[in-house]
Parts: structure tokens; C-alpha cells; sequence
């Protein structure tokens, strides 16, 4: 199905280009302070890492002390590179590209392959390195930003994987807005109604039960946009959706929650657990960061996210951007071959 995606569009070479011209100006400024210094570059999409190792008796923080001439030879502001300490001798300098595309979905799925596994790809770390969310390891997500950061984008990223690769797993999204998901009602259980979606989560308990006494483990993922909204409803389904978070995964019910916020004391609440996976957008402060994964963030995602996983490593994430024309291509075509 990959051929119903758009061509990826991204071209690093301008990327290159200014790597190549930046690293004679970052050599040149650091010798003209005496630091016999070799540099190297790796480019990657989003960022591009200077290696640098001196033979001299130059220390890091003389380093340190040069970082409005170092912004001036790779042209960026100070607050748009970071330095790292590799050793007494060795530094690595990261950063953001100046030009930078969107990744496409068709791009992040042409590498990936299938295996025994339930896992799909989210999309590329800062080196473009996949990364996976594995429902049989991690189980379920939970997904904070503020509106607009790019929650429904992922999920959209999400069903569209299961879509292409897992076509017969169940599927049941619940989105009392009624305007993110109806694209998807040929072909899977799109439920908008409140009253229906407060049924729809009782129901999965019980069905969680059910399968407890008959050993049934056929797959279902479960979506449930902007969980705060449903809760106004009937803040009586938090004791429903916490159950299933802590056990719905061993018989495969898999949820993935999203919310705007986590200010709010029942939002919180659900979302303050150390045993499952996390994707935090932009949000409106640190201390919300700090809340919801325990680590504050220090600099602007752009597009990115912040993916933890249920070992506790902080991953920075490009998420492929779905468009509307897309979803329809693939979900014609799902619907014309059941």
C-alpha cells in the first residue's frame, strides 16, 4: 500500500553544503584562540553534530567561554547550539539545521519490516534512527500537547500503520469532538456520540473480564481522543480507563489516551503512572513537562515530540506528517479489499 502514499520530498543537500562551509569557519575560529583542534560533522535531517578533538592544553571550559564565536562561525544564534563534554580533550557541538521538511509517512515505512512482533513505527530520532512503539513491550500510550501540537497527527500516524500493516486488527476510536477521525468510519469503529463513548469504555471493561475467563487475546487498540472532554461527561469511566491501563495490555486491549492538558486534578491523576509509554507536544509551561514525564524540557520541539518510553529513556521524535488525501487513498483501498 505504500504506492497510495506521497513521494517523500526531503533533499539534505543544502544541509550539507552549509555543514561543509561552517566547519573551515569553526576550524579557522578556534585556531585564531590556539586550539589545535581537528573537526569533523555528521548531518543528519533535523541536526548536525560537530566533533571536535584538540591536542593542546586548552580545556573544555575555555571551550565554553568562545560561544558567541562559535554562533558567529556557524551562523546561528548561542541559544540555537549546544555543546557537549565527550572528554578532557573531546567535544561534540549539535545543531538545528537551517533548512528543514516534513517526513513523510511513506519515507519512515519503506525500511520497515514486519516480524512476529506487534510493534509500529512512530518515526525518527535526531539521528534517523527509527523508533518503535511495541504494543506486546510497551502495551499502551498516553498523549499530551496543547491543541494544535500535533496529537491527532499522530494518531493519525498510528491507524495508518496499523491500517497498512495490521489490517486485521480491531480497531475503536472514540472522538467526542466528532471532526478528527470520521475519515476512518468505513473501516473501522469511529464512535462520536457521548453517551456512546462513556457505553464503549464500560463495555471494554467488561469485555477485559470476559476475555480473563475465556482466554480470548484477539488484538484491539483502542483510541480515545482528548480523554479531559470525556471525563466532563461522566468522571465515573476514570476508574474503567485505569483498570484497563494497568491490565487491559495482558489480553491485548491496548488504549491510547490523549489530553491538552494534564493540569486538571482527575487528568493528572490518570496520567501520572511510570509503567507506560509517553508522548509529550508542546506545552503551555515547564512545570507541565515536569509533571507529566519528570524531566523538564529546555528547548523548543518545532514538530517534535518527546517520546518515554516504559524504561524510562527520553527519546526526541520527528513524526511523519498525514495528510487528509492520504488517509482516504489507504482507506478506499482497505475498505474495497475486505
Amino acid at each position: 500500500m505504500l504506492e497510495l502514499l506521497e513521494n517523500p520530498s526531503f533533499d539534505n543537500e543544502r544541509n550539507i553544503l552549509n555543514a561543509d562551509l561552517f566547519v573551515s569557519n569553526l576550524k579557522n575560529t578556534l585556531k585564531g584562540f590556539n586550539f589545535n583542534v581537528k573537526v569533523s560533522y555528521e548531518v543528519y535531517r533535523s541536526i548536525t553534530i560537530y566533533h571536535l578533538h584538540w591536542t593542546d592544553d586548552k580545556e573544555y571550559k575555555d571551550l565554553l567561554e568562545l560561544k558567541k564565536e562559535i554562533a558567529l562561525a556557524l551562523g546561528v544564534a548561542s541559544g540555537d547550539f549546544k555543546i557537549k563534554k565527550i572528554d578532557d580533550n573531546t567535544a561534540e557541538i549539535k545543531v538545528n539545521n537551517m533548512k528543514k521538511q516534513a517526513l513523510s509517512l511513506k519515507e519512515l515505512l519503506s525500511d520497515f519490516k514486519k516480524d512476529d512482533s506487534f510493534k509500529i513505527v512512530l518515526g525518527l530520532d535526531e539521528k534517523d534512527t527509527p523508533v518503535y512503539f511495541d504494543f506486546d513491550k510497551e502495551k499502551s500510550l498516553l498523549v499530551t500537547g496543547v491543541t494544535g501540537s500535533g496529537k491527532t497527527n499522530l494518531f493519525n500516524n498510528i491507524i495508518m500503520n496499523i491500517l497498512i500493516n495490521y489490517t486485521d486488527t480491531k480497531v475503536i476510536i472514540l472522538d467526542s469532538q466528532s471532526i478528527n477521525y470520521n475519515c476512518y468510519d468505513k473501516v473501522y469503529k469511529v464512535i462520536n456520540d457521548e453517551d456512546s463513548i462513556i457505553k464503549e469504555i464500560r463495555n471494554l471493561r467488561k469485555e477485559f473480564e470476559k476475555r480473563v475467563k475465556n482466554g480470548s487475546k484477539d488484538r484491539v487498540v483502542v483510541f480515545i481522543d482528548e480523554i479531559y472532554e470525556i471525563l466532563k461527561l461522566d468522571n465515573s469511566i476514570k476508574d474503567d480507563i485505569n483498570y484497563l491501563l494497568e491490565l487491559g495490555g495482558q489480553f491485548n486491549i491496548h488504549l491510547l489516551v490523549s489530553t491538552d492538558s494534564i493540569l486538571e486534578e482527575d487528568t493528572f491523576n490518570l496520567f501520572n503512572r511510570d509503567n507506560i509509554a509517553k508522548i509529550v507536544f508542546y506545552l503551555t509551561t515547564r512545570g507541565e513537562y515536569n509533571m507529566f514525564i519528570g524531566k523538564a524540557i529546555t528547548n523548543d520541539l518545532d514538530r517534535d515530540g518527546m517520546y518515554l518510553d516504559s524504561e524510562k529513556n527520553l527519546i526526541r521524535i520527528n513524526i511523519p506528517l498525514i495528510n487528509d488525501e492520504e488517509i482516504d487513498r489507504v482507506v478506499r483501498y482497505v475498505q474495497e479489499k475486505r
